[in-house]
């Protein structure tokens, strides 16, 4: 054979073997993915398609995907939705063909994707907390986090706390943030060190946001007429402050996101004295809640705050009304002045009369009354003083105190507290007698008003101020917050302040709207100690015009122009609303916003 016959030979035999491009030829398929690829927990992708150069028959993965994805073995699409947080992996794809097979790799993770929809007051911030489980994300060490928001609502610092064995992200808008309806993505990054430079396992959160910032004054938001529902453990507010200790307090967790709007209406303003006091007051029972203006109660339906039945008090000589409490499907009232004052019970369905049992006072108003085991008790009286009726309208006693007006009394099983500002006087609720009675050393007689109610604290512990008097010189003169200890018959300590409404307790900690210094209070129950404050977040907001209102995880407070929720434990803003006045909260999951003129904001708060 010639040399070139045999170089042509040699030629001929390398392309057969290996030099045939195509489908045809022997090189093993090779397959490559784009990585790495983040994707949402439960939220669907959009299917993973490799770019494939040889002819490819299989694909297999390893270790198996997160739950939720899939990959197709016969295309090499990867497709789903993540089920679960999954931490930083990098898989092997293997691919296979005629001609052998080949391996490439994809970096994966799936990041826990959360919600947050929050109400804020314009130029002022509100937090969202967000609970990282520390197993699920492996997570370990300290924890630093920053937030990217394009939409410029989230503020770029996180701060991370330790809670209960997992971490809790406090998100927090920017008070900067323009008016109106904001939604977006936030992305939350997680780090190993405070220079974020080394991410967590689960590199991020995904943070999906409706953010409304509100001006005050501004357009209603719109109505949210959800269907009630009750919220486990929560009672009826059923008088002044919710119950009978006037503790302000239900025991219920509140998510801020779930708060929306459900109906704004007018009702009759109800200001007393100089219109310092607001009186309306709402109660709720069974669906339907109660106030009083106008010389009359009414009755509305929760749902959307239509009226039911409405109960005039203009028949009577000296015609006058008070807020009303509600117990057991009856409706309790002091109404009238002079010689027509009355306790009225009404039937709480349709505001048909039950009974009505002659007192008597000046001109005069009080808070609602005070129903306990033993019967219903009032303040009243031509010089001051405290009424009981039993159930049936009958009158076990009056009991003469000093000539106050605008209080009710705190009641527990055995006994009726009523604070006069000169003495806390402790009543047996049968029979009237006086078990104990412990003067107030701070009390000064300015204005015979009281303005809110004693609280009972533990035991034989009672809190009370002079809250009218927070009023007088613009809060020149102020008031204090007094500890009775029922035990030592003694007060055993004051603190010196400007607290114009009643306070709200819970677990040894009472909560207190101070004037001066303008904050909310936390006190020891023991011996008043401080333990944490907060200051309402705007120049506008000069004093609070509301009781404090506690849930297990929330105080809830108005000041002169807005209504805010802060959280028990970060002590920060995590809801506000430009609206402010008397709060009340039904077991609907409804908070009442009753403000000094006539509009009456629902809330849904579940």
């Amino acid at each position: 054979m010639k040399a070139m016959d045999i170089w042509a030979t040699i030629i001929c035999i390398v392309i057969l073997a290996g030099c045939g491009g195509g489908s045809g030829g022997s090189v093993a398929p090779q397959a490559s993915y784009s990585s790495p690829q983040i994707y949402g927990e439960n939220q669907p992708i959009s299917p993973l398609v490799p770019a494939i150069s040889g002819t490819a028959t299989s694909f297999r993965i390893t270790p198996s995907l997160p739950a939720g994805l899939v990959l197709d073995t016969t295309t090499g699409s990867i497709s789903g939705n993540p089920a679960a947080i999954a931490a930083t992996v990098d898989y092997t794809i293997t691919v296979a063909g005629p001609n052998g097979s080949t391996t490439n790799s994809l970096r994966l993770t799936v990041v826990p994707v959360v919600s947050v929809y929050r109400m804020v007051v314009a130029s002022t911030s509100v937090s969202s907390l967000v609970t990282l489980d520390t197993t699920a994300l492996g997570l370990s060490g300290t924890v630093y986090a920053r937030a990217g928001d394009a939409g410029g609502v989230f503020s770029a610092p996180v701060a991370v706390n330790a809670s209960g064995g997992n971490y809790v992200l406090e998100l927090s808008t920017l008070s900067s943030a323009s008016l109106g309806l904001h939604t977006g993505q936030a992305v939350v990054s997680l780090y190993r060190d405070a220079d974020y430079t080394t991410p967590q396992a689960v590199p991020n959160v995904w943070v999906n946001y409706t953010v409304n910032v509100l001006a005050p004054g501004g357009a209603w938001p719109g109505n949210h007429l959800t269907a009630l529902s009750l919220i486990q453990g929560a009672p009826e507010w059923a008088t002044f402050q919710g119950n009978a200790a006037h503790t302000g307090y239900v025991p219920v967790t509140l998510d801020p996101n779930q708060f929306s709007t459900r109906w704004q209406i007018s009702g009759p303003a109800f200001l007393y004295f100089n219109g310092r006091f607001n009186l309306s007051t709402v109660t709720t029972e069974g669906g339907i809640f109660y106030m009083a203006g106008a010389n009359a109660v009414t009755a509305r339906g929760e749902y959307d705050g239509s009226t039911l039945w409405s109960y005039s008090f203009n028949g009577l000589p000296f015609p006058s009304v008070n807020p009303p409490a509600v117990s057991n499907g009856i409706v309790y009232v002091a109404a009238g002045q002079q010689s027509s004052t009355y306790m009225f019970a009404l039937d709480a369905k349709n505001g048909s009369k039950l009974f009505q049992s002659a007192m008597s006072s000046q001109w005069d108003n009080y808070l609602a009354p005070t129903v306990g085991p033993s019967g219903v008790y009032t303040n009243a009286g031509t010089n001051g003083g405290l009424y009981a009726f039993n159930f049936q309208g009958f009158k076990r006693y009056f009991a003469s105190t000093a000539q106050q007006s605008t209080w009710t009394p705190a009641i527990d099983s055995g006994s009726v507290y009523a604070y006069t500002g000169d003495a806390l006087l402790v009543f047996d609720p049968v029979l009237g007698t006086l078990k104990t009675s412990i003067s107030d050393p701070t009390f000064r007689n300015y204005i015979y008003e009281i303005g809110g109610s004693a609280v009972l604290g533990a035991v034989n512990s009672v809190f009370a101020a002079a809250y009218g008097n927070s009023f007088l010189n613009n809060g020149a003169i102020g008031n204090s917050l007094v500890h009775f200890n029922l035990l030592s018959n003694t007060v055993d300590w004051t603190i010196k302040g400007d607290y114009p409404s009643t306070p709200a307790y819970d677990s040894g900690i009472i909560y207190a709207a101070n004037n001066n210094p303008l904050r909310v209070e936390a006190r020891s129950e023991v011996d008043g100690t401080l333990t944490w404050s907060w200051t309402p977040p705007t120049s506008g907001d000069t004093g609070f015009i509301s009781e404090v209102l506690l849930t297990q995880n929330a105080v809830i407070v108005s000041t002169n122009l807005s209504t805010y929720v802060i959280d028990r434990f970060t002590r920060h803003v995590v809801w506000s609303y430009p609206t402010a006045g008397n709060l009340a909260l039904s077991p609907n999951g409804i908070l009442y916003i009753k403000g000094y003129g006539a509009t009456l904001t629902a809330i849904n708060v579940h």
